[in-house]
C-alpha cells in the first residue's frame, strides 16, 4: 500500500509525464491519463487514509464539511505553479479523486489551432456563444484563450461565474471579476441576475446545466451583452436540441424564437491525437446567419447541417469536413477520422 507522503509524488509525476488527468480511489491504483490514454501510475493500491490525507491537504475546513454533507466537491487547487481543477466524490462509501490539469499558461487561439471563425468572435458585442464538447474537450481552455485575447485587445468588463475558477486572468485592458459557485455566489441564475447590474460587456458562465440558468443566460444576452456559455453536447445540433429539451413543450415555441434572436455561433469540438505529438481540438463551427436563425426558430433542426456546408466561405464547418481537412494534411488518423464522422456516417450526413 502507499504511504499518504506520497500524494505530492503522484502530482509530480503527472507533471513530469504531461498528463492532462489523475484518478484516484481506495483500493485501486492510481492513474493518469496521457495523450488520451489511461495508465496505472502504481502497481499498489491506494488507501482509505491516502485520500484522505490528500483531501485534508487540497480543501479547507469548510470544503470538507461540504464534501461530507454533498458526496461530492469541485474546487480548484495550485501546485508547484500549475493550477488543477479538482472534483472529491465517493463511490462504494470511500471518498475518489479527479484532478484535472491545466495547461500552464492560457495558449492563444492560434496555438490551439481552432477556427478561423473564432477571430471574427472578438468583434462581437452581443448574443449567445456556445461552446459544446463531452468532459475532456478542452471547451475552458478554448473560452479563457479567447478571453484572454480580449483583454489585450480592447478595454471592457468582464465577468466569468465559474464552478471553479480555472484560469486565472491577469486584467490587461479589461476590468475583470471573477467569482466561484459556493465561495462568491450561491447559484448560477442568481449570479446571472446579479452580473447584469454589474454591466459587463462579456460574461462567462462556467456551464449550463439546467432551465433556469438557461433562460437567465438567453435574457442576459437579449439585453445587450455577449454571454459565453457552455453544454455538454456532441455537435451543433445536438446542441439545439438540447436547449429546446431542457424546456416543457409548452415553453419551446418562445425558447426558440428567444434563441433564434440572440445565438452568434455554436463551436462543437473534440480533443483528438495528434499525429504530430499530442492532442488536437476538431471543431464543428455553426454561425447564426439569418438562414440559420430562421431554422432555429422553426425548429426545423434537421437542415442546420446543411446550413454549415453551404456556408464554409463564411466560417462555417461540419465536423465531418474539419476531420477530412486533417486526415488529408496529415495530423489524424484514419480511425481518428472514422472516430469523428461515424454520427454523421450514421445519419446519412457525409
Amino acid at each position: 500500500m502507499l504511504e499518504d507522503v506520497d500524494g505530492l509524488e503522484l502530482i509530480r509525476t503527472a507533471i513530469e509525464m504531461d498528463a492532462s488527468d489523475i484518478h484516484m480511489t481506495v483500493g485501486q491504483r492510481p492513474y493518469m491519463r496521457c495523450l488520451g490514454k489511461l495508465q496505472a501510475m502504481r502497481s499498489t493500491s491506494l488507501t482509505e487514509s491516502f485520500i484522505a490525507g490528500f483531501i485534508a491537504r487540497l480543501f479547507n475546513d469548510s470544503q470538507q464539511e461540504k464534501l461530507a454533507a454533498d458526496r461530492e466537491l469541485d474546487a480548484s487547487w495550485t501546485y508547484a505553479g500549475r493550477r488543477f481543477r479538482v472534483h472529491a466524490y465517493y463511490q462504494q462509501g470511500f471518498p475518489a479523486m479527479a484532478l484535472r490539469l491545466l495547461p500552464e499558461r492560457i495558449p492563444a487561439l492560434t496555438e490551439l489551432e481552432l477556427p478561423a471563425a473564432w477571430q471574427k468572435m472578438k468583434e462581437l458585442d452581443k448574443g449567445l456563444l456556445f461552446v459544446t464538447g463531452r468532459t475532456g474537450s478542452g471547451k475552458s481552455t478554448t473560452l479563457a484563450s479567447f478571453i484572454q485575447e480580449v483583454n489585450r485587445e480592447k478595454a471592457c468588463h468582464i465577468v466569468t461565474l465559474e464552478a471553479p475558477i480555472e484560469y486565472i486572468f491577469k486584467p490587461d485592458k479589461c476590468f475583470i471579476s471573477q467569482r466561484e459557485l459556493g465561495k462568491d455566489f450561491i447559484s448560477f441564475p442568481a449570479a446571472l441576475r446579479g452580473a447584469l447590474r454589474e454591466m459587463p460587456d462579456i460574461l462567462l458562465v462556467g456551464e449550463i446545466r439546467d432551465a433556469v440558468t438557461l433562460q437567465t443566460a438567453l435574457t442576459a444576452a437579449s439585453t445587450g451583452m455577449l454571454v459565453l456559455a457552455t453544454l455538454h453536447s456532441g455537435s451543433a445540433v445536438d446542441t439545439v436540441l438540447r436547449i429546446e429539451g431542457m424546456f416543457p413543450t409548452e415553453q419551446r415555441d418562445s425558447i426558440r424564437a428567444l434563441l433564434s434572436e440572440v445565438l452568434t455561433g455554436i463551436f462543437a469540438q473534440q480533443l483528438v491525437p495528434d499525429l504530430t505529438g499530442g492532442r488536437l481540438a476538431v471543431s464543428e463551427v455553426l454561425l447564426a446567419v439569418p438562414a440559420v436563425r430562421s431554422l432555429i426558430r422553426q425548429g426545423k433542426y434537421g437542415q442546420l447541417y446543411s446550413q454549415m456546408l453551404s456556408h464554409q466561405d463564411r466560417g462555417m464547418q461540419t465536423m465531418g469536413t474539419a476531420a477530412k481537412h486533417l486526415l488529408q494534411a496529415g495530423r489524424i488518423s484514419s480511425e481518428t477520422y472514422a472516430r469523428l464522422t461515424a454520427a454523421e456516417h450514421a445519419g446519412g450526413l457525409v
